[in-house]
């Protein structure tokens, strides 16, 4: 149950987290897998799978689903023995950075050789490349050529001949770095660093810049705007273009980044609008920043970060298997429970994100409520109630539905007695040396405790203040009802009045029951303001005792 224990682990944790599963077992729950990859493009978290078994077939959706989750999250998937935990613990303490960027993310079906030109500026403290896969080995050479070992400041983080690798630079020189990977079989490859300087995209039907109106990715077949914030960059430097790259790190599009010089805040861009297309597998993007001459010999120099948005397609690269929907679907959130007072109005809350438009429905046990509504793009719907009652509490659905897929939520609404409702009289003036009287008046039906406040404090502990708990304050005075007539009798098709008669201070609100059920006003049942309940057309059902109730 690995992919459920990953679910909850994103739930839980802060955006940006790193997760590290350790198993010998592919996952039995892998039909887990799509809520888990939204979860991890809401996140944008990372996962690293330390695996010390598969079951003997890697080509099961059990362990495929590890590939897909690690890939979409920049993440990877170790093999190794049990013996060599020790030296993986090792290496994730020095991978958990509070300002690690992922600078290459790539995925290889097949044993190659692939060598990287590497741009890097002053920004970054620390470089790591990490090879999973079988006989990996790594080489990288600085900017003159150089081959980097262990006397010019390389570091093996990580080494298991058979299935990974792991390599460390501090403070690299800027400059376009050589890094050459090889594996013999299936591998990824991951480079990352520390730096102050990254980026975060948003994806949106219409140009925006607010973030709050996209969604962490793009859907298949739509024209999409991305909007770029980008972080820790200072004038002069600026985004300059942005790639889409294929999961083994091909550019498929360069879009360019239009500059606003006087545009504020600094570092925001709204990118031209492009359709992502069913043979994108994984969307990475590269974002190129420009440096003057404040770096001497750089007056032309080339930042390189890269981050996963993984847009995923119903045809994975490379795998056996399919995801049909993808992760499109509308992503619908309510909250796991809905507060209801007794009477009072209620509202049930759902909120959707969706780039395309979809249909919104309510439902409570499977009851359709109302009519469904179409939306175009994300929204922020609820269900009214016009009085809330016993009779409402319960399990509520709301429910998306759109051409990518259908997404759903529910919320539990919890009704309980309201609390009470506190008024003051307006602004009192005492000349020196009077006294004055505040007044104040609750209306509750449960017991409650009053308290004076000045100034914050309570005024009790004010010696030239008295506190008075039953003159001054006017306290609601429990409501004496009578019910006229006491019994009477009817024949079906009838129209029966009652009337009920209420004293008490403030005038108290009536409520009618049936049987000690509580009335609800219908086209048959409807209660006058003066206190008469009226039934129309009486059937049978409706013999029985009657009661009001002062509030």
């Amino acid at each position: 149950m690995s992919v459920g224990a990953i679910k909850i682990a994103l739930e839980i944790s802060l955006p940006g987290s790193f997760i590290y599963v350790f198993t010998d077992a592919r996952s039995k729950d892998y039909k887990l897998t799509h809520e888990v990859l939204q979860l991890i493009q809401q996140k944008q978290s990372q996962v690293v799978f330390v695996l010390t078994g598969d079951c003997d077939d890697r080509a099961h959706v059990g362990y495929k689903a590890y590939e897909e989750i690690a890939s979409t999250s920049s993440g990877q998937v170790f093999h190794l023995d049990k013996k060599q935990v020790n030296e993986v613990l090792k290496w994730v303490e020095e991978a958990v950075q509070s300002s690690k960027v992922h600078l290459l993310s790539t995925d290889h079906y097949a044993g190659v050789s692939n060598t990287w030109q590497m741009p890097f500026d002053p920004s970054l403290k620390e470089v790591t490349v990490a090879l999973s896969g079988p006989a990996p080995n790594i080489e990288i050479k600085n900017p003159q050529g150089k081959l980097i070992g262990k006397n010019e400041g390389l570091k093996e983080l990580l080494h298991i001949p058979n299935s990974a690798k792991v390599v460390n630079i501090k403070d690299p020189h800027p400059g376009t770095w050589s890094i050459k990977t090889s594996s013999e079989g299936r591998h990824s490859v991951r480079i990352s660093g520390l730096s102050n300087i990254d980026f975060r995209a948003g994806f949106s039907r219409k140009p925006t810049l607010d973030f709050k109106k996209t969604i962490s990715r793009p859907v298949q077949g739509i024209p999409t705007h991305i909007l770029l914030n980008t972080t820790g960059l200072f004038s002069p430097a600026r985004a300059d273009r942005l790639e889409l790259l294929s999961v083994n790190g091909d550019v498929i599009k360069t879009m360019p980044i239009r500059y606003f010089p006087h545009r504020e805040p600094y570092g925001l861009y709204n990118i031209s609008e492009f359709i992502p297309q069913m043979k994108l597998s994984f969307y990475e993007s590269q974002a190129l920043t420009r440096m003057d001459s404040y770096f001497n010999e750089y007056q032309v120099f080339l930042f390189q970060i890269l981050n996963l948005l993984a847009l995923k397609c119903s045809e994975i690269l490379g795998l056996t298997y399919h995801l049909s929907p993808p992760t499109y679907a509308p992503n619908v959130f309510m909250p796991p429970t809905t507060p209801g007072y007794y009477l009072q109005n209620g509202a049930i809350n759902c909120q959707v994100q969706s780039l395309i438009p979809f249909t919104l429905r309510f439902s409570r046990d499977g009851r359709k409520l109302g009519v469904d509504q179409l939306f175009s793009e994300s929204v922020n719907a609820s269900w009214e109630i016009e009085q809330v009652t016993l009779k409402d509490e319960g399990y509520y659905e709301c429910v998306a539905v759109s051409n990518a897929g259908t997404g759903k939520a529910r919320t539990f609404l919890d009704v309980s007695e309201p609390p009470p409702a506190v008024t003051v009289e307006a602004n009192i003036t005492a000349a020196p040396g009077s006294s004055a009287v505040l007044t104040c008046h609750v209306i509750s039906t449960v017991t409650f405790n009053l308290t004076w406040f000045r100034g914050g404090h309570d005024a009790r502990l004010d010696p030239g203040a008295h506190v008075c708990p039953t003159c001054p304050c006017k306290w609601t005075i429990g409501a004496s009802v009578l019910v006229h007539p006491r019994n009477q009798t009817f024949q079906t098709g009838d129209e029966v009045r009652i009337r009920c008669t209420a004293t008490g201070h403030p005038p108290p609100r009536l409520l009618w029951t049936h049987n000690d059920m509580f009335i609800m006003a219908s086209s048959r049942l409807r209660m006058t303001p003066d206190g008469v309940l009226v039934i129309r057309n009486m059937q049978k059902t409706d013999g029985g005792a009657y009661g009001c109730i002062g509030q």
